[in-house]
Parts: structure tokens; sequence; C-alpha cells
């Protein structure tokens, strides 16, 4: 039993360079430079993993290098093996389900990155593969566990995220536990712009249910060419970053051409001079404040993901 290639990695390994307008460049190199210094400060003031500023920052700052970015390649690297070292003290701990304090969101955003930095495979990444095949719930769906909008927020975007974790391969339990997650995507009711956009990148561009999900998302896009995270909610750059990659993974259809080029004018006219995007936090703190080394205070992890989801849009072909 062999299932597609995820369309998350699809859509990052396939980036080129690209003949982006001036003001594109300028907005992703002032990003480059933001991230890199505040995951570099990152890994000194902390130990833990966390997807705001290991796995987002090194799927954003991979695909700007392929995209034809410099990048500075041992900021990759470092964030590479912090992610591998974190996870491989409790390498004999994840095949039974454990060791992970996100769940199987934090462990699908952690394949993400390391796939998007094209690491090498690992018996630790092999472990967290084993951690997704253990937590899949009976009705085929991977769940949050800590509820902390919009990052950690969404069934949706644990269950995305371990299918793409899983990848392709012949292995007849990672295809039955693909399948049995593809049936709940096509069934579960998406209600924010983080639902919509994870039930997208989840089922893929073939899906019927994927490209009814992103006429939908297309329909929520504001006038003012940005996307919010739930309705009511004014434009940001999280939900526009994000809508932007899903619309992108529907665009063989080219009926979201025209919103894409609208989103992506949207964040570039909003960026701050720093190279962020300001995203304000709708979560509840549970760590201990520090200074990360990126802008907007307590707003700071919601706002570097926010800027790489930007880049990742920006970078990304049409």
């Amino acid at each position: 039993m062999i299932k597609p290639l995820p369309v998350l990695l699809c859509l990052l390994l396939k980036t080129t360079a690209f003949g982006a307008d001036p003001a594109i460049t300028r907005a992703v190199e002032r990003s480059i430079l933001l991230i890199e210094k505040s995951v570099a400060t990152y890994v000194k003031a902390r130990d833990c993993f966390t997807c705001h500023h290991q796995a987002l920052p090194l799927m954003a700052l991979s695909n700007a290098k392929r995209a034809g970015f410099k990048i500075d390649d041992q900021v990759i690297q470092a964030q590479t093996k912090f992610t591998l070292e974190y996870f491989a003290d409790r390498q004999d701990r994840l095949p039974k389900g454990q060791g992970v304090v996100g769940g199987p969101y934090t462990a699908g955003y952690a394949l993400a990155g390391l796939h998007a930095a094209q690491a090498d495979a690992s018996a630790t990444a092999k472990a967290l593969v084993a951690y997704l095949l253990k937590t899949q719930q009976p009705d085929g769906s991977w769940r949050i566990r800590t509820h902390r909008p919009p990052l950690e927020d969404s069934h949706f975007t644990a269950t995305a995220l371990a299918l793409d974790g899983l990848l392709g391969g012949s292995d007849e339990e990672v295809g039955a536990a693909w399948h049995r997650g593809i049936q709940w995507l096509q069934k579960a009711n998406p209600k924010s712009t983080e639902d919509r956009v994870f039930q997208i990148l989840g089922l893929g561009i073939d899906s019927k249910t994927a490209l009814e999900t992103a006429r939908k998302l297309l329909a929520t896009q504001q006038k003012d060419g940005g996307f919010a995270q739930l309705p009511g909610m004014q434009s940001d750059a999280y939900a526009t970053g994000q809508a932007i990659m899903a619309l992108r993974a529907a665009n063989e259809h080219k009926q979201f051409a025209p919103a894409i080029e609208r989103a992506k004018k949207w964040l570039v006219a909003n960026q701050k001079p720093d190279g962020s995007w300001h995203v304000k936090s709708r979560s509840r703190p549970i760590q201990k404040y520090f200074e990360s080394g990126f802008p907007h205070g307590k707003d700071q992890f919601i706002s570097i993901s926010a800027t790489c989801w930007a880049v990742l849009a920006l970078t990304g072909n049409k």
C-alpha cells in the first residue's frame, strides 16, 4: 500500500529560483536576517523544541535557500541538530506513544522541519514516525492536546502534519494509517482558517474535498487582500501566509492565482521595517517570558511564526 508524497513537502521541495519583484526580494531578505538572529538566540536560552523557533524557521529558511536567497547554512544545521538531539533523548519512549509534550502536532511539525531541511534519515526520525503510528486515534485523526490558538489549536493541523510526517512508502502499517487519516480529513468540518489550510495541505491537490475547501477559503479573503484567523478578525500575516500556501496547493486549477497575488501584495505592504510581521497573541503563555531576539514582546512567538509563514508564501512558486 503506497501513498502519495505529502503535499506540504511537495510544496517546499519543488521551490526553485524565481524572478520575484524587487519588493518581494527585499521583504524576504529582511525577514531572513531576523529569523536567523532569533533562532540562534533561542537555542542559547532554551533547551526545549518548539514549532515557532525550530520547525517553522527550518521550513522557511530552507525554502528561501531553494528559491535562491542567501542563507547561513550553519543556522539550518544548528536547528536541525537541536531538533534531533532533543528527540533523541526520548527515542526509547517515542514508539510507545510517549515523550512528546505537545503530542502528535509537535512530532509532526518536527518531522516537517527535518524534511524541509532534507536532513538525513535517522533513528530519531524513524522513532518519531513510530510515535505518530502509536498516537493515531481510532477515527483516523491525530489530536491537539494543548490549545494555544492559532498555532496549536486545530485537530486538522495535527492530522495533516502527522500525514506529512509519515511520508510515502510501502510499509503496510504506514499506508493503512495514512488512509485512515485521509478519510478523517475528508469527513471533518473545518471552521477556522487554520482548519481549512491544513485540510487542504493534508488532502492534496487531487482531492475534491480540498478543492471545495480552497474555494471556501478564497471566499474569506478580505477586501484588503489579506486573510484573518477567524471571522470578525482583521487580516494578519499568519493567516495570510498560510492561506497562500493552501491556495497554491490547489492552484493547479489556476482559479486562485489572482487571490494569491493580492495576498502577497498585502504581505509586502504590511511588513514592518525590521523584517517582521506583528501578530497579536491569542493564547495564554506557558513558558517563562524571555527575549528571543524577535520583536513584539509577548507577541514574539506568534509573530515569528507569522513571519515564517510569510516567507514560505513569498518564496514559493505561483
